[in-house]
């Protein structure tokens, strides 16, 4: 790449305003502010903010800095400020949009909130290029599927049935089936209890391993497009499940290859862990302060304590 930069983490902090260079060597830091009451240095405010929040913030802008630079050709920034605009309109206008951003994160911006957006882009390319999800991989690892849910009364659900009555009425309910498969919508919006894909006629659209409990993943990955289990019970009651037709598949494809990447990802954090150890050294990164460099290398680029974090 051209015309690598050397990013050091202080200096993206305004290290003339905080004076991180004199942090952990003894000194007492820059004087900001005098008065007859004592001065305020840069190491009060240091010790006011705290360091892991100055190291979290400094590698955010770090790590802004080193996509945006990485990444800039590969984002489509009109593309991202026209999705905002939109939602601006959606919500009013700037004023209002600003004031719901606001109350979910004080001090937000519609400008910030761009840069978020862009951000994000940014990161997405990094992850497309870390983990890589062949189409070949997609279709290993998702099935377009439906089901319908004949409920077993629990203690964390009392408006099932009895365990004999859930199995008698879904028995039936796959004997109407296996003498007309394509009553199977219409039976799901009748019959089902899954309220959230009742009314789609039971359609869970695609399913990625790892999104379902094991009994459920197991009987449908089992099945050939088109195909129907019998009856599979799981805690929630008896489902029967299908494997719907994947004709759409590729139009869901990227979506899909996203979803894979987050779960990888998720299973994984090492991966970007890694990734982001690689582009800073690809960026020659400094680090001038000691202490910032610890809590950087234990806390945020750590995949152990990035798990426990989530």
């Amino acid at each position: 790449m051209k015309n690598l930069k050397k990013a050091v983490v202080p200096a993206l902090l305004s290290v003339s305003v905080l004076g991180l260079t004199a942090c952990g060597n003894g000194d007492e830091g820059k004087t900001l502010i005098t008065s007859k009451a004592g001065d305020v240095t840069t190491t009060n405010v240091m010790d006011q903010i705290g360091k892991e929040e100055i190291a979290q913030n400094a590698f955010q802008i770090l790590l802004k800095d080193i996509l945006k630079d990485k990444y800039g050709k590969k984002v489509d920034e009109k593309k991202i400020q026209e999705d905002v605009d939109a939602e601006i309109k959606k919500y009013g206008g700037k004023e209002q949009f600003e004031a719901l951003l606001q109350q979910q994160s004080p001090g937000m911006t519609a400008d910030k909130y761009k840069e978020s957006r862009l951000t994000e882009a940014y990161q997405k390319q990094l992850m497309n290029d870390t983990v890589k999800v062949s189409d070949e991989d997609v279709k290993d690892s998702v099935k377009k599927a439906s089901h319908i849910l004949i409920k077993v009364k629990s203690s964390s659900d009392p408006s099932g049935l009895s365990d004999e009555k859930a199995k008698a009425k879904a028995q039936d309910i796959l004997a109407q089936l296996k003498k007309d498969p394509s009553k199977f919508a219409s039976l799901a919006k009748k019959e089902s209890g899954d309220t959230g894909t009742k009314e789609k006629g039971g359609e869970l659209g695609y399913v990625a391993k790892g999104d379902t409990v094991p009994e459920f993943e197991k009987a449908l990955f089992k099945l050939k497009e088109g195909a129907m289990s019998g009856l599979v019970k799981t805690d929630y009651g008896y489902h029967i499940i299908k494997a719907e037709k994947q004709d759409d598949f590729a139009k869901q494809k990227d979506a899909l290859k996203e979803k894979i990447r987050q779960t990888k990802v998720q299973e994984k954090p090492e991966l970007m862990m890694d990734a982001y150890k690689k582009l800073l050294k690809d960026y020659n990164v400094e680090y001038k302060d000691e202490d910032l460099k610890k809590i950087i290398d234990e806390k945020i680029l750590n995949a152990a304590a990035s798990q426990q974090q989530q």
